[in-house]
């Protein structure tokens, strides 16, 4: 089958190009505040008072949840409840996120995990069209997960994301590269939220894996992506990218000469950024590794292990269970059973 990519893009510009009553409500009351704060819950956090957004009209029973950005306003420090991603589909749009501030154009997404407290300070022209999703827990189900390549960083933002290990309070921002598939792919998903049919909860599914399929290859090009690091960032991720790659021997010491700092300045600037020491980071790789390994190979346990770069299996086991609360024979056949209906070795 083929996708007629104009006619979806040009339906799709046309729809988001349309006002909205909330956009014609803040054109006729310009600087003033949506009545809907009125009513929306407010929370303390770190970084002081902040709206709880809960996205239960958009999700309602649907695990998929999106919406146009609402222009002619700004929005208020607020945090989701479950994880978001905002793409800029054209203009611009600026993010504050705790004391960094970002400007993000068209084709730039940001990905942001539950508890992340940020605002959109700037006000939206006509042409700064910004389309948001969340994305319930659920969807990030080790069928969908195990279906995506190890070792990425936004692969261990979603295997974290599920597993409930992380820190909650991390984001991701994704320069785009132009190549315009990441625009039809928000464009089809949009117009399934804007016309749905019989249809639209298994194309919604499909089309979310495959945009963030495009945001890994996105990623993989990007040398400017950022983990919860405004300054530094190029080369707190060329770091992340070196451990990625070399999670199977590199070493603190290693990677710190690789950068040209002591290992106890490198450890700390991690910690800073992600949250996580150099030990944790580089644990995390070989599990996700090791998890996809158990699902999409034939290696016995030992050898998975063995390909990571761990030959103590007391180790192996514990680790592993420790992330994934199974151990690794028991993921293999509980997920390769969700997956293919029935276990396998």
């Amino acid at each position: 089958m083929t996708i007629r990519r104009h006619d979806a893009l040009a339906d799709a510009n046309e729809a988001l190009r349309t006002v909205t009553p909330s956009e014609q409500w803040h054109l006729d009351h310009s600087g003033k505040a949506s009545p809907i704060y009125d009513t929306t819950p407010r929370i303390q956090t770190p970084e002081g008072e902040a709206y709880l957004f809960d996205w239960k009209g958009t999700l309602s029973d649907r695990s998929v949840g999106l919406i146009k950005e609402t222009r002619f306003t700004s929005v208020p420090a607020h945090v989701n409840q479950d994880m978001e991603v905002s793409y800029v589909y054209d203009g611009t749009c600026g993010f504050a996120v705790r004391d960094s501030y970002y400007v993000l154009g068209r084709g730039d997404a940001i990905i942001f995990d539950p508890g992340v407290v940020r605002s959109s300070p700037t006000y939206k022209e006509a042409g700064d069209i910004v389309i948001s999703m969340v994305f319930r827990k659920e969807f990030f189900d080790m069928v969908f997960l195990s279906q995506l390549p190890g070792g990425g960083m936004l692969t261990t933002l979603l295997f974290e994301y599920i597993s409930s290990r992380r820190r909650r309070d991390s984001y991701l921002v994704v320069h785009g590269t132009g190549n315009g598939r990441l625009e039809v792919l928000v464009a089809l998903l949009f117009l399934e939220f804007e016309t749905p049919d019989a249809f639209s909860e298994i194309m919604t599914k499909s089309y979310t894996s495959s945009l963030f399929m495009e945001l890994m290859r996105e990623l993989a090009h990007d040398s400017n992506t950022r983990i919860g690091q405004p300054t530094g960032g190029n080369d707190i991720s060329r770091m992340l990218d070196h451990i990625e790659h070399n999670y199977r021997t590199c070493t603190l010491s290693s990677t710190a000469a690789e950068f040209g700092y002591s290992p106890s300045r490198l450890g700390a600037l991690l910690k800073q950024a992600t949250g996580q020491t150099f030990s944790e980071i580089r644990v995390a790789q070989q599990m996700i590794e090791a998890a996809y390994l158990l699902l999409n190979s034939n290696k016995t346990i030992v050898e998975v292990a063995s390909e990571v770069g761990i030959s103590n299996m007391d180790y192996f086991y514990r680790k592993f269970r420790s992330m994934y609360r199974m151990t690794p024979r028991a993921y293999r056949l509980t997920m390769s059973a969700d997956i293919n209906g029935e276990p396998t070795r």
